[in-house]
């Protein structure tokens, strides 16, 4: 896969800021009073990750009933993806013909390979909460589950699999709704309109996905525990690059539309008493200091996290683009959020 970066100084534009990514996970740049106004961040969409009966070693787990498994729901962020995999999908296991263990170093793998389990990823790279549902954001990701389950989505895929595992599945993690604020920029600047429509699909979609999860967990696996995650905000990596005012302006506003996009996540999961990993938090968005230097940039401590946790801010001579996904140390710190709330033993 291509992976496209920011653009130089003098080019920071919502045109160029809408260049940045799709895979997986598009968060928006507000801009004006109140909030006003969104970039949408397009990009190539990389293979799917599908992780079918994974052993926390690696190696296709035994067939036997005692199995128990972590079922991974959501976009790139679920499928563990980073632009180091290219266009590349994950290895197959020959015994089934289907990709074993997902993308390495994921959330979910972390996750699954701490408590024991095997791991079931079935998330698809930039799926909105209306692909989830319908016809699935990548070709692949359709032919997969239509492949191991006969069936059409996301969502009744994972579905098939809780229906055929009853009081196998121990967790079920889910990151969704970054991608439905999605190409709302373009060469004459940004869509209000589009970033409402964009808040009106989260709003009249997920929360039926969300409660559809809830009651299959509690008809097949009433023991699972069900944990979402909120985002972090790539866009802050627009103050190591380009820097400057205009890349200092962008992180700012940034920050805004993240916390706009989580506020409603928040609710909606509240809704169905589904707790949330704050992983926001965890790459410290919104703290300013103290300041930290990255690449040679005395930069606030969240821009310098970003920089540490994602693929944003490539060092000087690197050939890597900038990239919204979490490095491996990244998906670590996801991981150890869900542990926050796993630990707690809270069920759906």
């Amino acid at each position: 896969m291509q992976s496209l970066g920011l653009r130089s100084r003098r080019t920071l534009t919502s045109r160029s800021l809408a260049t940045l990514l799709r895979p997986g996970l598009s968060l928006g740049l507000a801009l004006g009073a109140g909030l006003g106004a969104v970039f949408g961040v397009t990009g190539t969409t990389p293979a799917p990750a599908m992780a079918l009966a994974r052993s926390s070693s690696g190696s296709p787990a035994p067939a036997v009933s005692s199995r128990h498994y972590l079922l991974a729901l959501g976009d790139s962020l679920a499928a563990g993806y980073q632009p180091t995999d290219g266009a590349s999908p994950p290895p197959k296991n020959p015994a089934t013909g289907y990709p074993d263990a997902g993308y390495p170093g994921s959330y979910a793998s972390d996750i699954a390979s701490n408590r024991g389990l095997d791991l079931i990823d079935l998330a698809c790279p930039g799926e909105t909460t209306a692909s989830m549902t319908s016809t699935p954001a990548e070709a692949a990701c359709a032919s997969a589950y239509k492949a191991e389950f006969g069936v059409a989505n996301q969502i009744t895929a994972a579905k098939a699999f809780l229906a055929a595992h009853r009081s196998q599945v121990a967790i079920v993690t889910f990151d969704l709704g970054a991608n439905d604020i999605d190409g709302c920029a373009d060469s004459g600047g940004v869509s209000l309109s589009c970033i409402n429509a964009g808040e009106s699909r989260i709003a009249a979609q997920l929360p039926a996905i969300v409660g559809e999860i809830r009651q299959l967990l509690k008809t097949d696996d009433p023991k699972a525990l069900f944990v979402a995650m909120n985002y972090y905000d790539p866009f802050l990596g627009a103050a190591y690059s380009p820097g400057g005012l205009t890349g200092s302006l962008a992180s700012t506003l940034s920050v805004g539309a993240a916390q706009l996009l989580n506020t409603r996540l928040a609710t909606i999961y509240a809704h169905d008493s589904v707790p949330v990993a704050d992983v926001a938090a965890a790459f410290s968005t919104s703290k300013l200091l103290p300041m930290q230097i990255y690449g040679g940039h005395k930069l606030p401590f969240d821009v310098a996290e970003i920089c540490r946790l994602t693929w944003m801010c490539p060092l000087p001579g690197s050939a890597q683009k900038a990239n919204i996904h979490a490095t491996t140390v990244g998906y670590r710190v996801i991981a150890r959020t869900f542990e926050k709330i796993l630990s707690t033993g809270t069920r759906t």
